[in-house]
């Protein structure tokens, strides 16, 4: 899942995510019509789709740092906040986050601490220029499978439960990493305005896992205490107590930081993003992933610890039209996976945490711009448009944010490709007959989309209450 975009490069390692599916659907067709200027029509954002129908109300607060409306953000690699400017003046666009990955893993000497110099410069530059520009900065903070411990890191990406839970035992490997996470926060203390994390997607959902059932992270061994770092002492030697000295180091070092502890769709049992079966329990396996969340520092934490700010969800790490993507979902919500059980499970998740939800690592493609024909760079998804189509009922299951991001090698909403304005022609994909047959007139490997339709939403902002 990790993905990591510097200076304009997207590089990839390898995806986590157990199962993978492809699917076929309907055929429709919408009339070619120039979308430069974004101009809207009769369905403007694209294929024309159902709502989802009714969801669970989410629960929980929203942090004060945040935007009192439903907000967009993207994946944005450091220099590049000026590229987001010129979608924001000339489109409306105004993303109101961009976000770096924090990774490299700790006792490999290739870690995010070593990009710049002083140690943790590059956080600190990219918190700055993001500040520079009107964004909130966010980092995805990805260390424990990447670190080099009892196995090396290269382990992390086919041995993930393994090198997961093998790294949180170990004591020295535990010591650099509280060295590490407290180092990221001393930046984002000294930086001083909010700055949202989310910290070690996938760890949670391994973590769940290898407690084989029981839902409860105390029952995973960790070296905490025993690792000798000073600021985790007294906490206890497993899991739990891993979220706790994390937590505690968050309230002494950064009040700033927004954190939040991920959720994912298949840590529970059944994928909720790929699997094809009809009679899943949507409410079981979220109640299932709040049991184990909840033990995991949402709740029962020891007195002057905090708690997790929000829950993050990814919905894939592919765009669906990208070879060796996890699957469309059926924007009609006839058949599975689709739009209408995911909201479920989230408005679920939500209530069952009573914790908001912002969306994480949302693929950039669409089956809009004919720029979009599955060639590098330029793959193809439906959920940036789904999402756009139905903002309120997205909302009322408790997400507040969209973060849109490329997953490993995907679409982005930048040149990242350097093949400048590109209009290849409608292909046929599914749900989709020569369905992507708008021309561009933008760059962006995405065709402008994000740009052109995150604008337009800005224009009527669904609050949040």
């Amino acid at each position: 899942m990790v993905t990591q975009l510097v200076n304009s490069t997207v590089q990839g390692s390898p995806q986590s995510n157990p199962t993978s599916g492809s699917y076929q659907g309907v055929t429709i067709q919408v009339p070619r019509q120039d979308a430069t200027s974004g101009t809207p029509g009769a369905h403007p954002t694209g294929v024309a789709t159902p709502p989802p129908g009714p969801v669970p109300q989410g629960q929980g607060s929203v942090p004060l740092a945040f935007p009192h409306y439903f907000s967009f953000g993207a994946m944005n690699p450091p220099g590049s906040a000026s590229q987001l400017d010129d979608m924001r003046s000339r489109n409306g666009a105004a993303f109101s986050f961009r976000y770096q990955y924090l990774t490299g893993g700790v006792k490999t000497g290739n870690g995010w601490e070593h990009w710049q110099q002083p140690s943790g410069q590059f956080a600190t530059s990219y918190m700055q220029e993001s500040a520079q520009h009107g964004y909130m900065p966010a980092f995805v903070y990805y260390e424990i499978c990447l670190s080099n411990g009892p196995h090396p890191s290269s382990y992390c990406g086919s041995h993930n439960i393994d090198q997961d839970t093998g790294n949180l035992a170990d004591a020295s490997t535990m010591n650099a990493y509280f060295a590490n996470w407290v180092l990221m926060l001393q930046k984002i203390g000294a930086f001083g305005k909010p700055v949202f994390v989310v910290v070690e997607p996938d760890l949670w959902g391994f973590l769940q896992n290898a407690t084989h059932g029981s839902n409860n992270a105390a029952t995973i061994p960790a070296s905490v205490s025993s690792s000798g770092y000073s600021d985790a002492s007294g906490y206890p030697n497993n899991a739990q107590g891993f979220t706790w000295a994390l937590l505690h180091m968050r309230d002494k070092y950064a009040r700033n930081a927004i954190v939040a502890l991920h959720a994912s769709t298949w840590a529970a049992g059944d994928d909720i993003a790929t699997d094809t079966y009809q009679n899943v329990d949507v409410a079981g396996l979220a109640q299932k992933e709040a049991n184990f969340l909840n033990t995991a520092g949402l709740i029962g934490n020891p007195g002057g610890v905090s708690s997790w700010d929000v829950i993050s969800n990814d919905v894939a790490d592919f765009d669906s039209g990208q070879p060796g993507g996890r699957g469309w979902w059926d924007r009609y919500n006839h058949t599975f996976p689709n739009f209408a059980r995911y909201l479920t499970f989230i408005g679920d998740l939500s209530q069952d945490t009573h914790r908001r939800i912002v969306m994480w690592q949302v693929p950039m493609g669409n089956q809009y711009f004919d720029t979009l024909n599955n060639s590098p760079g330029h793959y193809q998804d439906n959920r940036a448009e789904y999402i756009l189509n139905n903002v309120a009922s997205f909302a009322t299951a408790g997400i507040i944010a969209v973060l849109f991001g490329p997953g490993n090698g995907g679409t982005i909403n930048i040149d990242v490709m350097h093949d400048g304005v590109t209009n290849f022609g409608p292909v046929s994909t599914y749900e989709c007959n020569m369905c992507n047959n708008h021309t561009s007139s933008y760059p962006d490997d995405d065709g402008g989309y994000l740009r052109i339709f995150v604008g337009q939403y800005l224009q009527h902002r669904v609050a949040l209450s």
